[in-house]
């Protein structure tokens, strides 16, 4: 099979670009969080430190539904997401339910189990 120069310097250009940009995507990461019920309602740990880029990974591994909500108007105390990034949610979490989102927007964000919210079960994640 022949290649013309043309193609031939193409798939190059296509390749390099490819190594370049893998590095980038091999360094992002997922941090997890656990949704812990005793004494008291609780994420753990209570506060991440990620990249943009990274991804936050919640479980459930207990019988108490919680949710993970980002969203200032379903939160009693503030909650609030990074300038520029829209508020979202996990919605209701049942017994091995997960939950995962990837930040691509730095910034603090902090976030409430609407159910337990009033029993400190609240956290954050800081995107730097």
């Amino acid at each position: 099979m022949k290649i013309d120069r043309r193609t031939f310097s193409e798939m190059l250009a296509g390749a390099g670009a490819m190594m370049i940009a893998s590095p980038a995507l091999a360094q992002s990461k997922t941090v997890e969080v656990s949704m812990k019920n005793s004494p008291k309602g609780a994420f753990v740990p209570a506060t991440v430190n990620i990249s943009v880029g990274d991804t936050v990974k919640w479980t459930n591994p207990g019988v108490i539904t919680h949710t993970v909500t980002f969203d200032p108007a379903q939160a009693g105390t503030p909650s609030n997401v990074a300038a520029g990034a829209a508020p979202f949610g996990s919605g209701d979490m049942e017994e091995g339910d997960t939950f995962s989102h990837t930040f691509m927007v730095k910034g603090t964000y902090k976030y409430v189990c609407k159910f337990h919210e009033a029993m400190g079960m609240v956290g954050t994640v800081v995107v730097s």
